[in-house]
Parts: structure tokens; C-alpha cells; sequence
């Protein structure tokens, strides 16, 4: 099979634009910055689930599923538009979350999991792992029932949800000028599906760019491993006759601060400039420190301030409302 003949479903609104960030670029001293808006997906307020989802919902359909079952962090924003994908397709939802920060009130991405409805159940202490073993329990338990389940793993990161980035690079490809197209790719690195399929449509599309991820959770060496399988699976899925090891993959771990879903200074600091240079909202989560990668880069002077630079804004906005006492002290706030 090829990209365009596996099943798809169309779930967001495709292409994305590819925003110039002058002001930012000038801060950073870069000769040009652009922003792939994948925050503007449009499904449940967006973000690069969207593209995953589209294949892996088509899948779900091909199955006649009744109910989709997945897991994430407790701002998941992978949940969040599991749970819209599945309503707008007809099926159910059933959530599985766990670890830090605590919930303590259906804030962000919460409030959006409560208006679609979904079945969420969380657990402080509980790890992926452990996540995935209690979403194959419920799907044997539902089977008996006589239900229909889908299964996604956490960030839909399997080799089919991951040609949503392989198309994702064949559309920047075909925005980007014949002077960009040996540009540098950051993009937030969780799940790794999301840099596995971007590395492989590079690879296809766009070969004179490279691409730098910057890790929001877990150290490179298991991140890189885990995107050489899915890459060289999804290489299979649409028979491009590319495979990958974990060194076709550059990823660092140095910007994700304490741990996955704990906002960190470098973080909060590039979600502040980002949105005082250009208006552009980052999240504590996901970009913020995808972008403090970028800006620790550019001012070190590790980039090539003549080479265009993409930022791949993957979306993650709603999980930001989540956080607002990390910003308290930024504010200027006054009764008159």
C-alpha cells in the first residue's frame, strides 16, 4: 500500500499554515523562524493528535468499534481528542489517566474530556504501563459484554497513527520555498510517534532537512529506540523501503526540567516570549519546552542562524488553562 490508499478519515483541517516568527527570530538571532501551526488542527481545539487520529479512527470504523480506549497523563491532550474523535465518529469514550500533577479540580484538557462525555479513570500513582494493562483488562471485560472496542496506546503512537506526520512532512515540504527545504525541524518529542513519522516523511519528502526533538519525557536513548520501531513500521505500512535505528534520530533530554506534565523555569520563560514576541500561546507541557530546546540552541549559537528554522507547534493550548498559577507572578493586574 501506499500513503494515499491507506483508510483515513478526514478529522482536521488540513494544511495547517506555516507562520513567519520575525520578531522572534530577531530575539534569537536567526535569519528566519516559521511555525507549522499544527495547534490549528480545529478537532477539540486542535493539536497533532488530529493527524494520528485520522488513521487510526478510520481503523476503529473498519472494525465496527462501538467504544475507543486509551491513556495519557492528566492533561492528556492525546485523550482529549481521542474522546472528540470518537464522538464525532459515533463510538464512546473510556480514558485511562495517571501520574503528576495531581487532579485536583476538571480544568483544560479535563473540562474538555467532561464535555465529550468520556469515561475517565485516574490513578496518581499508575504508569503508563500500568495504564496500558488496566485499558486491556476493561476491552477483555467489554468483549464479554458483547461490546466492540478499539484500543489506541498512549499518544497513538503505533506505526499506522504515525503516518499522520509522515503526510504532515509532505505538506511542508510542498509550503516551503526552494531556499528552505534544508531547514532544521524542532518538534516536542513524548510518545515518540509523532517524530518517528516526521523523520520518516523527511526522509521521503524533504531530504536536505533534519529534524531535532526535544524530549518532554524520558531520557533519548529509550525515546530514540521507541521511534526507530515505529518509523521503520509505518516504512512497511506504506512499502517506501526505508528502515531506521535509533541513531537516524536526533533527540534531546535536557529541556524536559523534573519530569513528564511538571512544568519547569526554561519552559514557563519560552511560553512567555513566544507569546510576548509573536502572540503565540505555548503549553508548560509539550511546546513550551520544545521551544526553550530551540531557544537554548539558538542562543548558544549551536544553529546556523542562516539555515531556516521550523518549529512544529503540535498544539497542547488547552492544558495551559491547567496551569495558571505558574504565570501569577507575570501578570500585571489592577482594580480601577
Amino acid at each position: 500500500m501506499t500513503l494515499d490508499t491507506i483508510p483515513r478519515i478526514a478529522l482536521a483541517a488540513l494544511p495547517t499554515p506555516l507562520d513567519e516568527a520575525p520578531r522572534l527570530a530577531a530575539e534569537l538571532g536567526l535569519s528566519r523562524l516559521l511555525v507549522k501551526r499544527d495547534d490549528l488542527t480545529g478537532l477539540a481545539l486542535g493539536g497533532n493528535k488530529a493527524r494520528k487520529l485520522e488513521y487510526l479512527m478510520a481503523e476503529a470504523i473498519g472494525q465496527d468499534a462501538d467504544v475507543v480506549l486509551t491513556v495519557g497523563g492528566p492533561q492528556s491532550n492525546h485523550a482529549r481528542m481521542t474522546a472528540a474523535a470518537a464522538r464525532k465518529c459515533g463510538m464512546e469514550a473510556i480514558i485511562f489517566l495517571g501520574g503528576l500533577p495531581e487532579v485536583r479540580r476538571m480544568s483544560g484538557n479535563l473540562l474538555l474530556d467532561t464535555l465529550f462525555d468520556a469515561d475517565v479513570r485516574y490513578s496518581a500513582t499508575a504508569r503508563v504501563p500500568q495504564l496500558h494493562k488496566l485499558m486491556e483488562s476493561e476491552a477483555d471485560l467489554l468483549r464479554a459484554e458483547g461490546r466492540r472496542p478499539y484500543c489506541i496506546p498512549v499518544g497513538g503512537s503505533t506505526p499506522l497513527g504515525a503516518l499522520g506526520y509522515v503526510a504532515a512532512a509532505r505538506e511542508l515540504a510542498a509550503q516551503l520555498g526552494t531556499a528552505d527545504r534544508d531547514c532544521v525541524i524542532f518538534v516536542a518529542v513524548g510518545s515518540a510517534g509523532t517524530i518517528a513519522g516526521l523523520q520518516l516523511g523527511v526522509k521521503l519528502f524533504l531530504p536536505q532537512a533534519h529534524v531535532i526533538g526535544i524530549s518532554v519525557s524520558r531520557k533519548a536513548k529509550p525515546l530514540k529506540k521507541e521511534a526507530a520501531r515505529v518509523a521503520s513500521g509505518s516504512s512497511e505500512l506504506i512499502s517506501a523501503g526505508v528502515s531506521f535505528s535509533p541513531e537516524d534520530f536526533a533527540i534531546l533530554d535536557e529541556h524536559m526540567g523534573e519530569r513528564y506534565g511538571i512544568p519547569c523555569r526554561e519552559g514557563n520563560d519560552a511560553i512567555l516570549l513566544a507569546a510576548r514576541t509573536e502572540g503565540l500561546v505555548l503549553d508548560p507541557v509539550y511546546t513550551g519546552k520544545a521551544m526553550s530546546g530551540l531557544i537554548s540552541m539558538a542562543r548558544s549559537g549551536a544553529l546556523d542562524r542562516n539555515r531556516t528554522v521550523v518549529f512544529f507547534h503540535t498544539g497542547g493550548d488547552p492544558a495551559l488553562f491547567a496551569f495558571e498559577d505558574e504565570f501569577a507572578g507575570a501578570a500585571r493586574f489592577r482594580i480601577v
